[in-house]
């Protein structure tokens, strides 16, 4: 496959045919129809979210340029060591050993590439389940982490840069990944080269189509413009998989680490308090996402008061009504396994 990925991002614009050019999509403005406008939590930038008739996908305008989107990711967004407190830390690392198992239902013990494997504690788990592991993070802090502490092979290259071998791979994981991608229909085509054939893409992402997006719109927990730069609904990653040659065979609409407390977050984001204090107040001193001016987000008591105590009970809402909404096919993310035709 001809690089386009890496031709845009420095910079030089290729004569695309039509099928190439929904690969690398820019969202020509007379193929955009807007949604709704929102703007950045951590800087105020404005954007707008909204459908592009060219890639057939739900996107943020306008997409970043390259030399300024680490802009967007301010130090300790994706945090280096713990990211939040011991607890939600004890929890994350038995849903880690679930989903290995779960993932073992699905494909048996092989090659596994983790794509944006952060701290790489998933990948940790399969290798102690016998899997083979490679990863690729692009923050420094997080495969240092990866490489340094868990003793993991993962390199900070972009995938498509890596140039791995064709059909190496027997699973590829995209776990809340693909929706930071400026070009997710050219990174599918290049899981499906590597993926061995029968071999099964593992691709979670924020779910544009549930019921909480609808009702939440730009105080969405899962919004987080520009970081994520493309929306997914169940038919649009559908259709992007499809094309990419892989074929869905089992679509899960609950995620235990970020259903329940993204309803208490949007909640709380369309009451009006800081924009997701709570989940700022969550993460350890290392791990606070900052503002423009380098100052932590969520220092004001009152409304910090306020987003402890609401959680209490919206915590409990949420018991019920992220698991109805995942039954209905309306839970705030999706996980699909895919496999390669």
């Amino acid at each position: 496959m001809t690089n386009h990925i890496g031709l845009i991002r420095k910079g030089r614009k290729p004569e695309l045919d039509s099928e190439e050019a929904a690969l690398v999509c820019e969202h020509p403005r007379e193929k955009f129809r807007p949604t709704f406008a929102t703007h950045d939590y951590i800087t105020g930038d404005p954007f707008v979210v909204g459908y592009c008739n060219a890639c057939r996908l739900y996107v943020t305008t306008p997409v970043p340029p390259e030399r300024e989107v680490g802009t967007y990711y301010p130090k300790g967004y994706y945090g280096s060591g713990r990211r939040f407190n011991r607890i939600v830390e004890w929890l994350l690392d038995n849903l880690y050993n679930y989903r290995a198992s779960q993932i073992e239902q699905h494909q048996k013990p092989g090659k596994v590439l983790d794509i944006g494997c952060g701290r790489g504690l998933l990948l940790h788990k399969l290798r102690q389940r016998g899997w083979t592991p490679m990863g690729t993070e692009l923050s420094e802090e997080a495969a240092s982490y990866a490489r340094d502490r868990l003793g993991l092979p993962v390199t900070t290259q972009m995938v498509e840069d890596v140039k791995f071998p064709d059909e190496e791979f027997d699973l590829v994981i995209l776990w809340h990944v693909l929706e930071h991608v400026q070009s997710p229909r050219a990174m599918l085509k290049e899981v499906s080269r590597i993926l061995k054939p029968g071999g099964t893409l593992l691709v979670a992402v924020p779910n544009f189509g549930s019921a909480e997006a609808q009702w939440s719109k730009a105080g969405w927990f899962h919004l987080d413009v520009p970081r994520h730069l493309t929306h997914f609904t169940r038919a649009t990653l559908a259709h992007a998989l499809n094309d990419a040659g892989l074929t869905v065979s089992s679509t899960n609409f609950f995620s235990t680490e970020y259903d329940f407390f993204s309803f208490v977050q949007s909640v709380q984001n369309k009451m009006g308090l800081r924009h997701n204090l709570l989940y700022n107040l969550l993460r350890t001193r290392s791990a606070k996402v900052v503002d423009a001016e380098g100052k932590t987000i969520g220092t004001a008591r009152l409304q910090s008061l306020v987003a402890l105590v609401t959680a209490v009970p919206l915590t409990l809402i949420s018991l019920v009504y992220a698991p109805v909404a995942a039954a209905l096919g309306k839970g705030a993310t999706l996980a699909v396994y895919a496999k390669k035709r």
